[in-house]
């Protein structure tokens, strides 16, 4: 029933990635109650089969005496009726059999006890142990030997022995009459020996190898129920792990294996998955050990008697000293995903069974079916909770985890913790994909998804949840303290450079706080709360952070009111400039002007560019907007200058967004603005912002230069705050530089601010460009300027943005006779301009802004008169 392992084998191993399942071998061992129940149920099953044979016997028992009625003891009628009514009791007793279930086991012990009666009956009629009859006995012992089972069978041998022993007493004693004996009293010595002696021969010969074949039976039986089991266990766990603990768990517990293994395989290396009886199994892969490869390559069961170091090193480390050892290949799909390894419990005896080797087969099958299962579910769920981009978890996965953990709370409430949830949303992300293509738009996600995975704690979890947009949930306290420290590093963290292939590219990050305990709403309502935070701090200039609370939603209301109405301001006729003066620091003469817009809300008054001109970015509104600037601010400085009531070479300055740049027919627009104004192109000046151009294309630049090829002059707003480099400068037609406000109102003549003033100066100087110094607000702040050899300054000191009739009276030719009296009558018209203050404070920016917001807000660059080209 054995056969010897011939092939020299060793232990291989499996790649798990995660961890290994340790195998505990509890047996579960039934009890005797739970036998004799199993043993009653298969009797009861084939209790119909025992009915046709009772039919049988009798119909044997009457043709015989019909046949022989001569060698019957008793007469042929008493004969007829023991056997009519052994039939109708047999019949009667299976039919209440069926009918009953608390009498069953009764009721068939009753039958079987009735048919050894039966039994002895016939055969004392018709010739007592001599009667031909007799092999009816043997028919009856052989098929309740095999119908129930051999125990049964010795119990029915014993009570047919029992009742021929009877019968034989019963004549001897004459209480029936002799039949086959000697007259007078029987002789043990006499008695019928040899019919005892073979029939229980038989009855222990039926019953030895009925043993065998129930014994058989069971094992199958139970094999695959255990194989069953498993695969319903095996279908209610979707990880690869567990699912190896319970293939291995119910190896140990089914064939008693000491050890075991269970190794799965990923690109060509195995990790161990589960383990039994081993030392703590290591959780790297590692390569296949030589025993594991072989049964691979046969896609067949390899038996080991014993492992050999030196080929399977990894296995003789696993499992030291390893007898009897089998290594089941695991199949799925035509392709190796694993191997179980076992040593049998027989370790001292050669060779395994070969239907504990089968059944390791079926157990490998079934293994390799359900992992490969689990690799699937695994990576279908991957897809379905993290994004295929980034790997971050998803909005999906983002969700279910966040209605969890606000559904613990419910549950178990934590007054002093609170769940929160950061919104980050890169800023100009768009600029990114027109300018370096989307594969780079791709790769910066990936990056920007690194670098917030590596700022916040293991607990934590990040989301993309789509686009440019991320979320971090978090645990906290009430305070929020740790949120805010969060979300200013992420801030700060996030506008260093990324380097994608040879470029450096810049991006910053807007964040949204907001707390569970401001959401009513649950999930949907907290990541809403957030996203509204996020917003408003995008409104407040971007680059920082907002925690939400309920006025925000207000805001938000009014912001989208503003967005749909911003759309027709410029048919409305809502819109309006004002002008702020750009001088000559050194004589204060009157050089230039910007243009700055602002919007005539019908019910919120007076609306600034900075409340504004993001969301005509937004929304497009820009271009009818920008384009109605320029052409209002042409044709004005036109007049100005044809009437001659500002100096002579005065430019008019105005502020152009990047995305009025990128529109065809930018080029045309400006032509058609300067052929109806009669402005000289000279005296146009466009600002852009430093990180507008920044983030321009090889279109941009060339739109660039086919304006300064009208004459138009360009200048870069807010010099300074950006990453513009040496090699910028050059790429782009530049006039002028418009310092920083950040870097002109710091008077410390030997701070880093001062410093790079005098730096950007110098610079201008040494490349031919100008500077231009804006946000000046006091004196001092000029004079410092004019010291490091800035040309032009704006601010509050000379005037704040101001009607044009304002600008005319401070500042035109009539106030300004000669260059002494120019500072002069900026003094004298403070009176006037103070009762205008209060509109011109509505325009004022603040003195921490570096300027007012992009092309909307329309800036102005001066073009000293020295400076002018000599077509003017």
């Amino acid at each position: 029933m054995t056969t010897e392992a011939t092939i020299p084998t060793q232990v291989a191993l499996v790649p798990p990635s995660v961890g290994v399942s340790t195998v505990g071998s509890v047996a579960q061992v039934a009890t005797a109650g739970e036998i004799s129940r199993a043993d009653f149920t298969s009797l009861s099953d084939r209790m119909s089969y025992l009915l046709v044979l009772r039919l049988a016997m009798g119909a044997i028992v009457a043709i015989w005496a019909i046949l022989r009625p001569e060698a019957l003891v008793v007469p042929l009628q008493s004969l007829g009726v023991l056997t009519v009514a052994y039939l109708l009791i047999s019949v009667a007793g299976e039919w209440a059999r069926r009918r009953t279930l608390r009498f069953e086991y009764w009721i068939i012990t009753a039958l079987l006890l009735l048919d050894g009666l039966y039994l002895g009956c016939a055969m004392y009629a018709t010739g007592g142990t001599q009667s031909p009859i007799r092999f009816v006995v043997y028919l009856h012992l052989v098929a309740v030997s095999l119908l129930a089972s051999y125990r049964t069978g010795l119990k029915i041998a014993l009570w047919h022995s029992l009742l021929l022993l009877v019968v034989v007493y019963a004549q001897a004693a004459r209480l029936l009459a002799p039949v086959d004996v000697t007259p007078g009293a029987i002789e043990f010595d006499r008695m019928p020996v040899l019919n005892v002696t073979s029939f229980w021969l038989f009855a222990i010969a039926t019953s030895i190898f009925s043993a065998l074949n129930e014994r058989e039976l069971r094992q199958r039986r139970a094999d695959l129920q255990a194989l069953v089991d498993v695969g319903a266990r095996l279908d209610s766990a979707a990880d690869a792990i567990q699912q190896a603990g319970i293939v291995l768990e119910a190896l140990i517990e089914r064939f008693g294996f000491e050890r075991g293994l269970l190794l799965g395989e990923s690109d060509g290396r195995v990790v161990v998955l589960a383990a039994h009886g081993t030392p703590e199994a290591p959780t790297t892969s590692t390569d296949p050990d030589w025993i594991v490869r072989r049964a691979w390559e046969r896609r067949q069961i390899l038996p080991v008697k014993q492992l050999d170091p030196a080929r399977d090193p990894q296995m003789a480390q696993l499992m030291p000293d390893a007898r009897n050892v089998l290594v089941a290949p695991m199949f799925a799909d035509g392709r190796a995903v694993g191997a179980i390894v076992v040593e049998h419990r027989a370790r001292r005896r050669p060779g395994v069974e070969r239907r504990t080797a089968a059944m390791l087969g079926q157990f490998a099958s079934v293994a390799a079916l359900n992992l490969r299962n689990a690799v699937l579910l695994q990576h279908v769920q991957d897809l379905a909770e993290r994004d295929s981009l980034t790997g971050a978890a998803n909005r999906r996965m983002f969700q279910v985890a966040l209605e969890r953990i606000l559904h613990g709370h419910e549950i178990r409430p934590r007054p002093e913790r609170v769940t929160a949830v950061l919104f980050l949303d890169l800023d100009d992300f768009k600029v990114v994909n027109d300018t370096l293509g989307h594969a780079a738009g791709d790769a910066l996600l990936i990056a920007v998804t690194e670098r917030i995975s590596n700022l916040v704690r293991d607990g934590d979890l990040v989301a993309r949840l789509g686009g440019d947009e991320f979320a971090v949930l978090i645990d906290d306290d009430a305070t929020l303290s740790r949120a805010r420290k969060m979300a200013a590093r992420l801030v700060f963290e996030l506008r260093a450079p990324y380097v994608l292939g040879d470029k450096h590219v810049v991006v910053t990050a807007s964040v949204g706080i907001a707390s569970a305990r401001d959401a009513i709403g649950g999930a949907i309502d907290l990541v809403r709360n957030a996203d509204v935070a996020m917003y408003m701090a995008k409104a407040n200039g971007k680059a920082g952070f907002a925690i939400f609370d309920p006025g925000m939603h207000e805001a938000m209301r009014e912001r989208h009111e503003l967005s749909v109405e911003l759309q027709r301001a410029v048919d409305l006729d809502q819109l309006s400039l004002l002008y702020q003066p750009i001088v000559d620091i050194a004589t204060g003469r009157l050089a230039g002007v910007e243009a700055l817009v602002r919007w005539s809300h019908p019910k919120f008054g007076l609306v600034m560019p900075d409340r504004f001109i993001e969301l005509a970015e937004e929304t497009g509104a820009i271009l009818p907007i920008g384009r109605w600037i320029l052409r209002q601010a042409s044709g004005e400085a036109a007049q100005w200058l044809e009437r001659g009531v500002v100096p002579e070479g005065t430019f008019i300055s105005v502020n152009v967004s990047a995305r009025e740049i990128q529109q065809l027919g930018f080029v045309d627009g400006i032509k058609a603005v300067l052929g109806e104004s009669g402005l000289d192109p000279n005296r146009l000046i466009l600002e852009i912002t430093e990180t507008a151009l920044l983030k321009a294309t090889p279109a941009t630049v060339a739109t660039l230069h086919a304006v300064r090829g009208l004459g138009v002059r360009i200048v870069i707003d807010d010099f300074g705050t950006g990453y513009f480099s040496l090699s910028h400068l050059r790429q782009f037609p530049v006039d002028a530089l418009k310092i920083a406000t950040e870097f002109v109102q710091d008077v410390d003549e030997s701070s880093k601010s001062s410093a790079l003033a005098g730096a950007i100066v110098a610079m201008g100087r040494s490349l031919g460009i100008e500077t231009i110094a804006e946000g000046i607000e006091t004196h001092e702040q000029a004079a410092r300027m004019e010291r490091l050899g800035c040309a032009f300054g704006q601010g509050y000191v000379f005037a704040h943005p101001m009607v044009a009739e304002d600008l005319l009276a401070g500042f035109g030719t009539a106030s300004q006779p000669d260059a002494s009296a120019a500072s002069a009558a900026t003094a004298t018209t403070s009176g006037r301009r103070e009762a205008n203050r209060r509109a011109a404070t509505a325009s004022r920016r603040p003195a921490s802004s570096s300027s007012e917001p992009t092309a909307a807000t329309t800036r102005v660059p001066r073009r000293s008169p020295a400076l002018r080209p000599t077509a003017s």
